[in-house]
């Protein structure tokens, strides 16, 4: 799904993903600060993401895990009790959250910055579901 969003990206991680320009990514420190205002700082980020989303943390490549499909609308809860329902923080490390519907592209490093980029929107959102179909 991420290739088909962002073309030429060949794995959910930041150093392989394509179509990010080098100027567009920002500071965004997630060691020295409160992880809820560090969360909340990520989320403001997400606000206009729509449909279904495919979210990657460090925990996604525990044996156990995998990437997290979550609807953009439960996202907040999400990310808030992730600690309780999966485990570790979320925004441990390198983050990356793929909006099929929208075309954006998340992508939190762990060095300290992030990145909002638009890609290819390939999923439509069916009527009636929140969307506008289109």
């Amino acid at each position: 799904m991420l290739d088909a969003v962002l073309p030429g990206s060949t794995a959910y991680d930041p150093n392989r993903i394509s179509g990010i320009p080098a100027e567009d990514w920002k500071p965004f420190d997630i060691e020295e600060r409160d992880a809820d205002a560090i969360e909340d700082d990520f989320l403001s980020y997400c606000a206009d993401l729509e449909g279904p989303l495919i979210v990657v943390n460090s925990t996604s490549f525990d044996e156990d895990q995998g990437p997290f499909f979550v609807d953009a609308a439960s996202l907040v809860d999400f990310v808030k009790t992730f600690h309780v329902r999966v485990r570790d923080y979320f925004m441990y490390a390198s983050v990356i959250v793929v909006s099929p519907v929208t075309g954006w592209v998340i992508v939190v490093q762990d060095d300290g910055y992030i990145v909002k980029v638009r890609g290819n929107a390939v999923m439509t959102m069916p009527l009636g579901a929140g969307g506008t179909g289109t």
